[in-house]
């Protein structure tokens, strides 16, 4: 079994280092490029616009490469790809729990950006008012809290069974509680069931319920928030799963799946990986290269991403020359 090794980062925050299986090298990029080229990106819902609008679009000016993207939920797409539903040659995860299922499908995965959680609020929304003095600071955040524990509050996040937004979300209203010294019980006043049917929507078109003003709040990504020009309250860190230097104290949290599984809180890093046997390993390479270029790491920084040093899970052997090359650009 192949162990994965962060670098960059303090040996703490990859403590429960997970495994793929062995596999040979990726192939290297090649110089000539067929004219049938094409990068079909599978990617966690809420990277859609970044990778729709920006880092596609931008990869296809840059090197003649068709683009091609798919999105949902980090673990529903990590299964489509392993079953071959879909036919995707480049994989970009939030966390690592994802990569898991892809098994010997992934050589490696390079972490490049976190991605903070929000609370998004609507300003058609009857609480408007307390939320934004929240979000001034003229309440305490512990009023938010108080606040979506109403019963006559319509709160929306995504799933945790196939998504990790969702489970990160459910993690931190619980870790709310202690951290904010609620009253015992308003975390379950505020989620109800792990999977409430009434709080549960699709990671591509929650945000676009929360704007048509069928929420009050839902949670978020910071990217997401900025791309959007949504009102949102920020989280701290410790809270947020956005802060590598937390990477510890959110291993310590879980929570228990309807199937039984107990997942670990994580930091909500994206992960970029080519995947192996893939119908173009060419242009996957050259696509995680273009991710790791200064053009694509500050197509992250201005869709409020937070950048951070790359961090290697699987075989650095396994890259490709030009994805070293990059990877060493943005370590330096």
């Amino acid at each position: 079994m192949l162990k994965f090794r962060g670098f960059a980062l303090s040996s703490l925050a990859f403590a429960g280092a997970f495994c793929f299986s062995a596999c040979g090298l990726v192939n290297s990029a090649r110089s000539v490029r067929p004219a049938n080229q094409q990068v079909y990106v599978a990617y966690a819902g809420s990277l859609q616009w970044l990778n729709d609008r920006y880092l596609g679009p931008g990869f296809h000016k840059a090197t003649g490469i068709s683009y091609r993207g798919q999105g949902g939920g980090s673990y529903g797409m990590a299964h489509l790809v392993s079953n071959k539903t879909i036919d995707a040659n480049v994989f970009e995860s939030i966390g690592t729990g994802p990569l898991k299922v892809l098994g010997s499908q992934v050589h490696y995965a390079i972490g490049v950006a976190s991605s903070p959680l929000v609370i998004a609020y609507s300003p058609s929304s009857p609480y408007v008012k307390t939320l934004n003095a929240i979000r001034r600071g003229q309440l305490p955040l512990r009023r938010l809290f108080m606040l979506m524990a109403r019963p006559g509050f319509h709160l929306g996040r995504t799933n945790p069974a196939t998504d990790p937004q969702g489970q990160a979300f459910y993690m931190m209203i619980q870790s709310a509680q202690r951290r904010l010294g609620l009253k015992p019980g308003t975390a379950n006043q505020v989620l109800g069931s792990l999977e409430n049917p009434h709080q549960i929507f699709a990671e591509e078109s929650i945000l676009s319920q929360l704007q048509a003003g069928q929420l009050d709040a839902s949670s978020a990504f910071l990217s997401e928030a900025v791309q959007r020009h949504l009102d949102y309250i920020p989280l701290p860190n410790g809270l947020n799963f956005g802060d590598p230097a937390d990477a510890k104290r959110y291993s310590r949290l879980h929570l228990t799946l309807a199937s039984g599984k107990i997942v670990h809180g994580a930091l909500l890093e994206v992960y970029v990986a080519p995947l192996a046997h893939s119908f173009d390993s060419s242009a996957a390479n050259r696509f995680v290269a273009y991710v790791l270029s200064k053009a694509g790491l500050d197509q992250f920084k201005a869709e409020g991403f937070r950048v951070t040093r790359p961090m290697i899970l699987g075989r650095r052997s396994a890259m490709a020359p030009a994805i070293r090359q990059e990877l060493g650009q943005a370590r330096g």
